[in-house]
């Protein structure tokens, strides 16, 4: 008897008990990869203002900056970026609402309040805690908005950085309350590029698109209040012979046009003279010696 019952056992072949938790594996890594692809179905205008909205109420952006120092060997970790040193007081946040009303309703910016719109641009950047990165000028085209290159973009790329959408709202809400034409400006230093980019005309204008498309999706602004332009290195506002200075010339400005500021009273910047290339000066081109007369190719610094 005992042998019969060891024969029956071996004819009913191996354990396949293990077949549950392969079953189980299959059906978890199923719902794991089911879970990824919910995940990378995300509406990017609803995502985008649920982020301003979150950066906006806590003052703090996201922490993660790759371009910082690290103890990771990698590069990257918890850093301190924009948000960082965020004034987000009730006495601010006051005085930006109350210039932002006042702004809605003129609903343009002229000589006469342009210095209170260059006011409301530097808090609200000081309220994100990023008036290290973007600074605000007024010069003889009018309110300058000019974004350090590092704060939008890669070292070499035309791509806009998680960084861009926060200070890029702030001055979104602002240009959304006046009606005035606005030139986006690219720039670069004197350093060849290499890669994609011929040279950094072709950067300096992929740079200015991408600001310009993206005040066109996100910032819900007009298309023919705008316009994007390249200037490669031509435009330089600090001297490209040292790191400093050539890091100050990687930006991207938003020209906000104002007419009537030559005329007016108004503190505006002292421009310097532009690098122009040289030429024998027939048929009225200016020689490299005799710089055009034209404000607007006249360069200022910062």
């Amino acid at each position: 008897m005992p042998r019969k019952a060891a024969a029956a056992e071996e004819d009913e072949g191996p354990d396949k008990a293990w077949m549950e938790s392969y079953a189980d594996a299959m059906t978890l890594l199923l719902a794991f990869f089911i879970m990824l692809f919910a995940f990378a179905l995300v509406d990017e205008t609803k995502f985008f203002d649920f982020k301003v909205g979150m950066v906006t109420a806590l003052g703090v952006s996201d922490p993660v900056n790759e371009r910082a120092d690290s103890l990771l060997e990698s590069g990257t970790g918890i850093v301190q970026a924009i948000g960082e040193a965020a004034v987000s007081t009730e006495e601010l946040r006051n005085e930006i609402v109350q210039k932002e009303g006042d702004l809605a309703e003129s609903g343009t910016i002229t000589a006469e309040n342009v210095e209170e719109v260059r006011d409301l641009l530097d808090a609200k950047f000081a309220e994100l805690g990023a008036a290290e990165f973007v600074t605000v000028d007024i010069d003889e085209r009018g309110v300058i908005i000019r974004y350090d290159g590092a704060v939008l973009f890669e070292s070499g790329s035309a791509d806009l950085g998680e960084s861009s959408d926060i200070v890029l709202a702030a001055s979104a809400d602002v240009l959304e309350l006046i009606d005035n034409p606005i030139d986006v400006e690219g720039h670069t230093d004197d350093v060849p590029t290499g890669g994609q980019w011929i040279s950094n005309w072709e950067l300096s204008a992929a740079r200015a698109s991408a600001v310009t498309r993206w005040l066109l999706d996100f910032g819900q602004l007009p298309p023919r209040r705008l316009a994007a332009v390249g200037l490669a290195d031509t435009r330089p506002v600090a001297d490209n012979d040292s790191d400093e200075g050539r890091s100050r010339n990687r930006r991207v400005e938003i020209v906000v046009r104002v007419s009537g500021l030559i005329e007016s009273d108004v503190d505006v910047i002292d421009p310097i003279d532009d690098p122009i290339v040289a030429s024998d000066g027939v048929d009225g081109v200016p020689s490299a010696t005799e710089p055009e007369s034209d404000p607007t190719n006249e360069t200022e610094e910062s």
